[in-house]
């Protein structure tokens, strides 16, 4: 049964953190971020039944803690369990050590799930992702979860807001850029404040995701996340209890 979970990201603008300086929060304390929210929608629609009675979707800050990415930085440091091999790349050890750490807190104080976001901007998804994942493995009872927008989140947003919404999304993982310095047809924050008319914010994303219809949205790193996260719940819950979008 899940009934609790633990977030991470890298500030406000993805999965959202404190409201009165704690690098921990959760209920009142916590501002639930775009990315966060996007991430409830999608449990709410993988979970079994009858799993939803024991989360009220009404306010999920009740019932998600999010352990800001400083802290989790900070925590990890008395990790250091992964060396580089041939698995772990040199440059993504942090990202399995933070992982480790997430596991083992989310383990302490009983948390089900834990959604690891990081916006793959200039790296190798895939070695971003199994550093996460190789991060979280052998962590008994807790079930984590890579979320990782390709390049940025704002792409995952674009899908659903371009001229042709939902179409051809796969695309923009390729032409958009990771890095925020590129073009005006390049980088993502951009490409979405052109949409909209102006810089989006963290709360007209926030909109954004509450209006986005989670059942199209078709990139490869969207389905990764899918794929993962039905998977997380199906170790808690039990093999084909999942439904599908």
């Amino acid at each position: 049964m899940i009934t609790s979970i633990l977030v991470t990201g890298e500030g406000s603008s993805d999965m959202g953190g404190s409201n009165n300086g704690h690098s921990i929060s959760s209920g009142a304390s916590y501002n639930l971020g775009p990315m966060a929210l996007l991430a409830v929608r999608l449990l709410r629609n993988i979970l079994p039944t009858w799993n939803e009675d024991y989360l009220d979707f009404r306010s999920p800050t009740d019932w998600i803690t999010c352990i800001s990415g400083n802290e989790l930085a900070r925590q990890a440091k008395n990790v250091r369990k992964h060396r580089p091999s041939k698995k772990l790349k040199k440059g993504f050890v942090e990202h399995a050590n933070r992982a480790t750490t997430m596991a083992g807190y989310a383990k302490d104080n009983g948390h089900q799930l834990a959604f690891y976001f990081h916006d793959t901007d200039k790296c190798d998804f895939d070695d971003l992702h199994q550093s996460i994942m190789l991060g979280f493995n052998g962590a008994e009872g807790v079930h984590g979860i890579p979320m990782i927008p390709k390049p940025t989140s704002e792409a995952w947003l674009i899908c659903g807001q371009k001229q042709d919404p939902y179409a051809h999304c796969t695309a923009l993982e390729t032409e958009l850029s990771g890095n925020d310095a590129a073009s005006d047809e390049n980088a993502p924050k951009k490409v979405l404040a052109r949409l909209l008319g102006q810089e989006a914010t963290t709360e007209q994303q926030y909109e954004m995701v509450t209006g986005i219809d989670i059942t199209r949205i078709d990139m490869p790193s969207y389905n990764q996340f899918k794929t993962d996260l039905t998977t997380a719940i199906e170790g808690v819950c039990g093999h084909g209890t999942a439904r599908t979008l």
